[in-house]
């Protein structure tokens, strides 16, 4: 299955991924273009020449007042000083004497401007690095409680995440200014790929266009750091004009109380006519802030002063809404940026989600059910002797090149319990080493033993082979390498003569790893305690596995039959044919204490060469019986057992890649911490997985000790096996088993089962 031996299905998927990186490219090349073409033309306009500054000094002076601040050329006259600026070149009229004194011989100096002559006694609350989704809403209704405008100073990349927000600021009576796109220490270069694209998320979002920017840190020292009077100048080239304050709260440090004014401003009213004041809505706990505002608000009124926007009370800020409305290239840079920016943090939050769903509540939502299902089950079977009259069983398992392990398997299979054995057949499938010899030399001491041979032709062809051949109504299944206990064969077998519909058809043993000696094979151990005891004991509680192993396993013969004996068209035979036989009507289900050991891959080759054949295997099994996958008919096979896995297959394919990303990410921004909490979160539900498995199964709780590195491994291993998976079928290429050499290694272990109960 997916095998495509003309290469055409690979050469279709060549061409239209072309295709598509073509268009994506375009796009990209689209967005591109108008997004950032803002150094040489502004959201307002065609952006002004640039400016030669000559013998500038990077630390001009700052003389006037006014909550606005521009870059002024001085023009030292005899009798005066004039003030022009050096972007539009005009006369801006004398300065004072104290300005011209504080200003001194600089050519340069920073200029604050901007409050209306009619303006008195007001107060301009800004607020700077939102929208927050917490703390800007509380304070929209403390300033709607009070009837206060303000100005919004806004991210862009926080606008595009909560869109809703700035459209309530703006329907609210509030000004909305720009604070650049990504918060940085804002150089000249970078003005415009900072400041225009957050000019139009907000024209999009607000339909008014404001000419407001604020820097970012520079507050009401802009220019006195170096470059910030050349960032002034590029802002102004794009057609914005430059905010500053008058009063910092510096509300950021008043989680400390002793940071805390006495009163809410520090110094007489009557000091200060006009008042711009700098507070935060974003960027950390914002609840002193509001509280602040709280005092503030009657303080002020009581005082005098009114409120207002900054637009009303300083004629340069423009604050209207404009005739045409947002442009194409505003709504095209809206949704750029909130791809970039909103969509990744929704999907992220979306697969957090998805990951403590699936995980964590998963996880334990499956102890439950298992640990139900073991109670239940052993009021089922309590009293059940160990001669009970059950049906008559044939033993049949498939052998290619096992000398080493064959002879230890078939011993196991002469110490069971279980006195209606009629036959063991062994199936050498085209063995080219002593196979046969250790068949007939063991069937001498045990007459039920019998030798059938083939051409090589496969595992499932053998096992039909077997079926045929078995006389038995009940055949058992077993690997090579697969040493049964005493009592395996008997606890599987107990199923079918207590079943009292006819129609179970397979019954799964456990399966336990018999030469846990080294990191990889005792992290299989813990594997198939936790998958095998929990996960397919959960499954078993809702009447439905999805896969019975062919390593211990029985089998009601004439359903197998009935369903055509094992397939050819897949890697997981074992997973095919339960699939087939619940297609039929039939139930499988599992025994606890049917236990075998198997030999686990010793090195990460024959592991990953192992896992490959399963996933790969299970995908083709799935894709076979797709029909079945949300079919109510199939009850919770079909709602949940198959569209789980196939969740868990498709959805790491897809978003894998982006969750390490955005761990790395995670790390960088928010520090290790929050990645370790998660990662802890996980342990502790696969530390309880694990308990509750080597409980069911009865293992030892040493088995506990590899939690720490379960997923250290299981998912680097699993992200490779999806994507080789993937590869394999688009490619179309041809899949073979790749048998394990045998080490026969898993003898000692089989020896703490042999005791009879």
């Amino acid at each position: 299955m997916f095998f495509d031996p003309t290469g055409r299905r690979w050469r279709r998927i060549k061409w239209g991924g072309a295709l598509v990186a073509v268009f994506a490219i375009a796009a990209v090349a689209i967005s591109w273009g108008p997004v950032h073409r803002a150094p040489t033309l502004g959201a307002h306009g065609r952006a002004a020449p640039a400016v030669n500054l000559g013998n500038f000094d990077s630390r001009p002076p700052v003389i006037g007042t006014g909550p606005l601040v521009r870059l002024v050329r001085l023009d030292h006259r005899p009798d005066t000083v004039v003030a022009v600026d050096v972007v539009s070149g005009q006369d801006l009229g004398a300065i004072t004497p104290d300005d011209a004194d504080t200003a001194g011989d600089s050519p340069y100096a920073v200029q604050r401007y901007g409050y209306s002559s009619t303006a008195h006694k007001t107060i301009s609350l800004t607020f700077d690095d939102g929208p927050d989704p917490v703390w800007t809403p509380k304070i929209l209704d403390v300033l709607g409680r009070n009837k206060v405008p303000s100005t919004f100073f806004v991210i862009g990349k926080e606008a595009v995440k909560f869109p809703d927000i700035v459209r309530r600021e703006a329907r609210e009576g509030h000004t909305v200014g720009d604070h650049t796109m990504t918060h940085p220490d804002l150089k000249p270069d970078q003005a415009g790929q900072e400041i225009v694209p957050t000019d139009r998320i907000e024209h999009t979002l607000t339909g008014v266009q404001t000419n407001l920017f604020r820097l970012p840190y520079d507050g009401n020292t802009t220019g006195a750091n170096d470059g910030g009077a050349r960032t002034l100048v590029e802002a102004e080239r794009l057609h914005y004009i430059v905010s500053v304050e008058d009063f910092d709260t510096n509300d950021w440090q008043y989680g400390k109380p002793e940071t805390r004014p006495a009163t809410p401003i520090p110094f007489p009213p009557t000091d200060q006519d006009n008042i711009t004041i700098l507070l935060h809505d974003g960027g950390g706990n914002r609840a002193e802030t509001v509280a602040y505002l709280e005092r503030l608000i009657p303080w002020a009124r009581a005082h005098g002063y009114t409120f207002h926007s900054l637009p009303q009370v300083s004629p340069p800020a423009r604050d209207g809404t404009t005739d045409a409305g947002p442009s194409v290239w505003d709504r095209e840079t809206f949704w750029y940026y909130r791809a970039v920016y909103s969509w990744p943090n929704q999907l992220l939050n979306f697969l957090f989600v998805l990951a403590i769903a699936s995980v964590v509540v998963g996880g334990l939502v499956n102890v439950m059910l298992a640990l139900f299902r073991r109670f239940r089950y052993r009021r089922r079977f309590a009293g059940w002797p160990d001669d009970f009259a059950g049906p008559e069983v044939s033993v049949v398992l498939a052998a290619y090149n096992e000398e080493k392990v064959l002879g230890r398997t078939l011993a196991s299979l002469g110490r069971t319990w279980y006195g209606r054995v009629v036959e063991i057949l062994v199936i050498d499938d085209g063995s080219t080493d002593r196979t046969a010899e250790v068949v007939l030399e063991a069937a001498r001491s045990d007459r039920r033993i019998r030798l059938i041979q083939q051409e090589n032709a496969g595992k499932a062809a053998a096992l039909n082979r077997g079926f045929a051949q078995a006389v038995a109504p009940v055949v058992v299944t077993l690997d090579a390498d697969t040493l049964f206990a005493p009592g395996t064969i008997g606890n599987l077998v107990r199923h079918f003569a207590a079943d009292r519909t006819g129609r179970l058809a397979a019954v799964a043993g456990v399966v336990k790893v018999g030469n846990a000696r080294n990191l990889l094979t005792r992290w299989q151990a813990l594997e198939y305690v936790t998958q095998i005891g929990v996960d397919r004991g959960a499954q078993d509680a809702l009447h439905a596995i999805m896969v019975v192993p062919g390593a211990c396993a029985a089998w009601r013969r004439d359903a197998v039959e009935q369903a055509g004996g094992y397939s050819r068209a897949t890697l997981a035979e074992d997973c095919d044919l339960a699939l087939d036989l619940q297609r039929l009507g039939y139930s499988v289900t599992q025994d606890d204490e049917a236990a075998c050991y198997t030999e686990a891959p010793q090195s990460p080759r024959t592991l990953t060469q192992q896992r490959f054949r399963w996933m790969f295997g299970n995908i083709q099994a799935m894709w076979k019986h797709r029909t079945m996958i949300l079919n109510p008919k199939y009850r919770w096979l079909g709602m949940l057992t198959l569209p789980s896995a196939v969740i868990s297959i498709l959805l790491p394919i897809v978003f894998l890649p982006f969750v390490y990303l955005m761990a790395v990410i995670t790390i960088q921004g928010q520090g290790v911490r929050v990645v370790l909490l998660y990662a802890a979160l996980f342990m502790s539900v696969q530390l309880a997985t694990a308990a509750a498995g080597i409980w069911l199964t009865k293992e030892s709780p040493k088995h506990l000790l590899m939690v720490p590195i379960y997923r250290l491994i299981y998912e680097p291993l699993r992200a490779y096996l999806l994507y080789k998976s993937l590869w394999t079928v688009l490619r179309g290429t041809r899949s073979s088993w790749h048998k394990l050499a045998r080490m026969g290694t898993a003898r000692a272990q089989v020896e703490k089962v042999g005791a009879r109960r």
